[in-house]
């Protein structure tokens, strides 16, 4: 009988052993797990690296029924930029350099290139030469953790950017690497301090997304996803999905822009195919909506104004709204806008040509109809509306129009 007893206490030891030694393994196992887990979310959590030369983003169409050759040609001579002189408003300089490039080059002693407006942006010293040095300086250097930070004057008057990354993103937009070289106040830095910046101070909670999509969409285009500084995940389907939740005319220029970084993130999308399908239907679905209600809302001659998306969820647009430069700004805004990202759009969300073509004659008789002072007051409106033209024949303007010309 002691045998037996002997024998089963032996077999229990045995077991407790073996399951002893089986939880020693699952949770030696569920450690590593943990560990090679926690290691993958801090690698995640490691800033990416960005695109030394920005990606340049084409537009789809060459439709010289939308705008011939001589139309273009006249149009972009009506809109060079003059800004030499006096002391050129920032939101006209960056609007100019996206407009025009810094391949831009003119014999006319009051029309600024390409680059002399890059440097307008970049150097501090071109800078005091135009608004003084009593002016506080648009270039704002700083140092976080040792690195290098740059960040641009912003919603400060006219010596200052009008939004949150839209200095860089024009910058992006006509092809400034992030190793150029700039001159601030304190010394020289690469355009990459400028790029950390903005990276560093991007939020999901903050009120504009457009620019900073365009600033990601140009030197991260290759990068899936991404943790911000306060530790959000950011993925391309989570940036359009704030894009779209607003109402329609809510935002910069009527809503506009977050229709064009929509567009241009579609385009980006067909080559790097970070969007997940039902993200980018959803996108699709969306600019066919606000491309419907542009249709529904053409003015008989072919424009808009800041009532382009009729009645939304929360009701009608008011009768009554107009810009602070008038009807007429509010009309060469919509419809510069609209023919814009129209032309970087899929096929699919493309309204009919008799839509389209009436929209680009409004603007080229409209703007041939411009006094010289109302081309300078309504500066920024008609690089949208130029820049739109040239795109549909997919050309550059510096292009259209050559050097010296």
């Amino acid at each position: 009988m002691s045998q037996v007893l002997m024998r089963a206490h032996s077999h229990r030891r045995g077991t407790v052993e073996v399951s002893l030694v089986l939880q020693i393994l699952v949770a030696g196992a569920t450690l590593a797990w943990g560990m090679s887990r926690y290691q993958a979310i801090q690698a995640e959590k490691i800033p990416p690296q960005p695109q030394l030369q920005p990606r340049q983003i084409e537009p789809k169409y060459d439709r010289p029924e939308v705008v011939d050759d001589e139309q273009l040609t006249r149009v972009l001579s009506k809109l060079r930029p003059r800004l030499r002189g006096g002391k050129p408003q920032i939101n006209h300089v960056d609007h100019a350099l996206r407009f025009w490039g810094v391949e831009a080059r003119f014999d006319d002693v009051d029309v600024s290139s390409g680059e002399e407006l890059r440097r307008l942006l970049l150097d501090h010293r071109t800078f005091v030469a135009a608004w003084g040095d009593k002016t506080k300086p648009f270039l704002l250097p700083r140092t976080r953790d040792e690195s290098e930070l740059l960040a641009f004057r912003t919603k400060a008057g006219s010596a200052s950017a009008s939004h949150v990354d839209h200095t860089l993103a024009a910058l992006a937009e006509c092809g400034t690497p992030l190793d150029y070289p700039v001159l601030t106040p304190m010394g020289e830095v690469p355009l990459r301090a400028a790029f950390d910046q903005a990276f560093h101070e991007f939020s999901l909670n903050q009120v504009e997304y457009e620019w900073s999509t365009l600033v990601f969409l140009h030197y991260l285009p290759q990068v899936p996803s991404w943790f911000t500084t306060e530790g959000q995940r950011v993925t391309w389907d989570l940036l359009a999905e704030r894009l779209m939740r607003q109402r329609l005319a809510h935002g910069v220029c009527y809503g506009e822009h977050r229709l064009h970084a929509l567009a241009l993130m579609l385009r980006a999308d067909e080559e790097f195919g970070w969007l997940g399908p039902g993200s980018r239907q959803r996108i699709l679905a969306h600019l066919r909506d606000a491309t419907d209600r542009l249709v529904k809302t053409q003015q008989a001659e072919g424009s808009w104004d800041g009532r382009w998306p009729g009645t939304e969820w929360d009701g009608p647009q008011p009768e009554n709204a107009v810009g602070p430069l008038g009807s007429l700004a509010d009309r060469l805004l919509v419809t510069g806008h609209t023919l814009e990202w129209w032309a970087f759009a899929p096929a699919e969300v493309l309204p009919p040509d008799d839509n389209l073509i009436r929209a680009s004659q409004w603007l080229v008789t409209t703007i041939d109809g411009l006094s010289e002072a109302e081309v300078q007051r309504y500066y920024t409106f008609l690089s949208h509306a130029g820049r739109s033209l040239a795109l549909w024949r997919s050309r550059r303007p510096a292009d259209v129009f050559p050097a010296g010309e």
